[in-house]
């Protein structure tokens, strides 16, 4: 009888152990995913500190840029009739903020065209240039344009929501702008390898200016009226290293540019849509401390309108 009181004691007392055990490993891992989540929200909180950092410093340089004129040399002279000419080479690279390095990436985005500010017709000349199928390009454009009107009325060649339930496509048009150039892989009719030519060229964020000494041939296409004759003459000037410092150098306003087309009824199409300085710039910084949190990135555009306009930050996303 003292045996079995004996033996039932010694199984409990194992039980217990084992029991003690199980509870304190249960600790041990919530403690040990606690701390990797407060090593993570800390390290989130130091990389975000430090991207947000990247930007005041950016933001500081932009501005000096734009109040001290360099001097010197031919390129010195012309940076400063547009003091952010070059962006993508001079501000892409690392910053070291309190010894945390931030990666930084810029570009003009007068060198795409804004999806949500472009019409039918900007779409349907950009389209067709890039695939050289009209047919395609009309059926692109309308069914961009039904996408993003309010109404629920498909253009002739276009499609609403009844055509993508027939179709069987999850993405429904949203009968509003365009939040990414992603949301155009939606649009029917869109194919990747189309949308893979155009993607370069696209953006939702900035005024939509077109910065003609900067955008390339297909975002130049887009502009009504423009000819073959005017981005020849665009183009000319860059090989020749030479920067417009005005439309009419491009399309005077007092005689047809070529025989093809009028320079003043070119400006008065484009007038709001074209400058010939870099004023949308749109910058990536991306901070990473540790292997473990993933790196944070903050992307931010940053405007200036005109001589002694002050930098202003217009668009601004983690």
């Amino acid at each position: 009888m003292m045996k079995n009181r004996r033996g039932v004691a010694l199984i409990a007392a194992l039980w217990l152990v084992v029991a003690i055990a199980a509870v304190s490993m249960q600790f041990a891992i919530e403690a040990r995913e606690r701390r990797t989540i407060g090593i993570l929200a800390a390290e989130r909180g130091i990389q975000r500190a430090a991207a947000q950092g990247a930007l005041s410093l950016t933001l500081a340089k932009l501005d000096y840029s734009l109040r001290v004129a360099p001097t010197g040399n031919n390129i010195q002279r012309i940076r400063a009739a547009d003091p952010w000419l070059d962006i993508d080479s001079t501000y892409n690279g690392g910053i070291l903020v309190d010894s945390i390095p931030v990666e930084v990436t810029a570009h003009d985005l007068g060198e795409q065209l804004n999806i949500n500010q472009l019409t039918e017709q900007d779409f349907q000349a950009f389209f067709s240039f890039l695939t050289k199928d009209y047919s395609l390009s009309t059926k692109l454009a309308q069914s961009i344009m039904d996408w993003r009107d309010a109404d629920s009325l498909p253009r002739p060649s276009g499609a609403e929501r009844d055509d993508y339930l027939q179709a069987g496509m999850l993405a429904l048009p949203t009968n509003a702008s365009f939040r990414d150039v992603e949301d155009l892989r939606n649009v029917m009719g869109m194919t990747p390898e189309v949308f893979a030519a155009a993607e370069p060229y696209l953006t939702t964020r900035g005024q939509g200016l077109v910065n003609l000494n900067t955008a390339p041939v297909p975002v130049l296409r887009a502009l009504p009226g423009i000819t073959d004759a005017a981005i020849n003459t665009i183009l000319q000037y860059r090989s020749q290293g030479r920067r417009i410092a005005n439309v009419n150098e491009v399309f005077p306003q007092d005689r047809a540019v070529r025989g093809q087309v009028n320079g003043a009824a070119f400006q008065r199409a484009n007038l709001s849509r074209i400058t010939v300085n870099t004023t949308d710039v749109e910058f990536t910084f991306s901070a990473r401390v540790g292997p473990q949190a993933p790196p944070s990135k903050l992307t931010v555009v940053m405007t200036h309108q005109g001589e002694g306009g002050a930098v202003r930050v217009t668009y601004k996303q983690w």
